[in-house]
């Protein structure tokens, strides 16, 4: 796989991995009963989503752009560009409203696996930003190998902010829920933010490179 497209996919997945909606709802789990447990099967849930989704738009982008670079692609960049900057504008006008606290302490194991496989669903600026990367894979004409490669790195690289804390929790434990709770209110403050600064910057360079291979 170039050296360039590494580069790119790794840069798309730091992108795709900015995502307070799943860390708010990872380190809910961890501040709860059975934290290590629920945490790793959110993360599995998480992670066979992504995989999942990766695996079949992949394979769809790769028979539209017939395994090379189009002018379809172009128009993919253009949509996908357009669609972070529509995402962007409704982060930033929709009313926060009050979040409900779930005060249950225990967690079924069946649950923190679900909740981790449907996040993608409230998670919309992630799964633009990996689709994203998806077409980049797909429209770099790889080889099936390297094809495979690619999506497992993009998707490493995606789960990094999920992966970290839990690292850290399995290695600090108590020391780390102090950190976990102040980063999930932070989170929780600057959540729009965070979002819509994401989505801004690969909207513009999406519509950039799109328009540019148009005209």
């Amino acid at each position: 796989m170039p050296g360039h497209l590494i580069l790119r996919l790794v840069l798309t997945g730091l992108g795709a991995a900015v995502s307070p909606v799943a860390m708010i709802a990872l380190i809910s789990l961890m501040l709860r009963k059975d934290a290590k447990r629920n945490s790793l099967l959110f993360l599995l849930g998480y992670t066979l989503a992504l995989m999942s989704i990766g695996t079949v738009l992949v394979y769809v982008l790769h028979i539209g752009s017939r395994g090379g670079k189009s002018m379809l692609d172009s128009y993919i960049d253009l949509l996908l560009g357009v669609l972070c900057l529509a995402l962007m504008t409704y982060t930033l006008l929709k009313k926060g409203g009050e979040k409900k606290q779930d005060e249950e302490k225990v967690l079924k194991a069946s649950r923190a696996f679900t909740l981790g496989a449907l996040m993608m669903v409230p998670n919309t600026s992630t799964l633009v930003i990996f689709i994203s990367g998806l077409h980049l894979i797909s429209s770099s004409n790889l080889s099936k190998p390297n094809a495979v490669l690619g999506l497992i790195l993009l998707t490493f690289i995606t789960l990094i902010t999920l992966i970290i804390p839990i690292l850290l929790y399995f290695i600090f434990s108590e020391k780390a829920e102090i950190v976990l709770a102040v980063t999930q209110g932070w989170l929780s403050k600057h959540e729009k933010v965070i979002g819509a600064a994401v989505l801004l910057i690969f909207g513009v360079y999406l519509v950039i490179k799109g328009l540019t291979a148009i005209l």
